[in-house]
């Protein structure tokens, strides 16, 4: 049963006389003032009160429960950092075009996008690159977008899951995509998706794109809220920064020729190493590259 602990207004006024404005201040440092005579009573609980979720920011953690905050909580595990709010119509993306992760229920508001903490291509702790898809001669593709300027990382990837389901299924076998088996299967074994969101994907270049040019950096060292702040807030035991020796990542963006043939996909370039890193670039599909999961919340 709830202890619920009412003092009333005339008690304040009785232990304050004179006093017009009563002062309450929090551990975060924030003062709230309210005047006395606005107050009817004072109820205390035994209960936490169930606070509302904010808007998401870029920088934000996305958690483990699904929920997310500008700063660290001790209650959940994070499992992603946000570096889209909202719904990415500027970028051809709609919330109509996502199922939750049961692949059933409609998804009814995008709240934002996530980048994973870590390459869904480690194994033994070790990265490991593997192929988009094996190399065939007039490849007619699996039906992804071929726009290096739109968000449709998630339907490209339903896209790649219906044209391996022809062949059996996603597998990390060559020859069953295996750039979007690591970032929907494998992942979600390593860190399983929340149930509100639309589980893990393998993401466009656009959305890699967007990460570096409008997410990644402090440009300034101002301590803004953005994706490198949150992944050193994060540590490099529970997160592997995007920008790193080697890293170039798959993305779901098929790349189309002349002809009407799609043997090459796009791949993104965070390698540090390189002298400008931060392009999009196509490639066989039959080379090795890394893979980093996105997901929709």
């Amino acid at each position: 049963m709830k202890k619920l602990y009412t003092l009333f207004c005339s008690t304040i006024l009785t232990l304050n006389v004179g006093a017009q404005t009563m002062t309450v201040n929090t551990v975060d440092g924030k003062q709230t003032v309210f005047n006395l005579t606005e107050i009817t009573d004072v109820v205390f609980s035994e209960d936490t009160p169930e606070i509302p979720q904010t808007n998401a920011r870029i920088g934000d953690f996305l958690y483990d429960d699904g929920t997310w905050s500008t700063q660290l909580k001790s209650d959940a595990t994070p499992i992603g950092i946000v570096f889209y709010v909202g719904e990415a119509t500027a970028y051809n993306d709609r919330t109509s075009y996502y199922t939750l992760k049961d692949g059933v229920t409609p998804m009814q508001e995008i709240h934002g996008y996530a980048v994973a903490l870590n390459d869904a291509t480690v194994e033994n702790g070790e990265n490991i690159s593997v192929w988009w898809s094996a190399w065939y001669n007039n490849d007619e593709g699996a039906g992804c977008s071929p726009n290096i300027e739109d968000f449709l990382g998630y339907t490209n990837t339903q896209s790649i899951i219906s044209a391996a389901n022809a062949k059996g299924g996603l597998s990390a076998d060559d020859n069953s995509y295996p750039a979007a088996y690591y970032a929907t299967a494998v992942y979600e074994q390593i860190c399983p998706a929340p149930a509100a969101t639309s589980g893990w994907f393998l993401p466009s270049a656009y959305q890699f794109k967007y990460i570096f040019d409008r997410a990644y950096f402090d440009e300034d060292n101002s301590g803004r809220a953005c994706l490198a702040n949150s992944f050193a807030a994060l540590g490099e035991e529970s997160a592997t920064p995007l920008l790193m020796d080697d890293a170039e990542f798959w993305t779901s963006t098929e790349h189309i020729d002349s002809y009407g043939y799609s043997n090459w996909a796009y791949y993104f370039n965070f390698d540090a190493r390189s002298i400008s890193p931060g392009f999009i670039a196509n490639y066989r599909k039959n080379s090795g590259m890394r893979v980093r999961s996105v997901i929709v919340f």
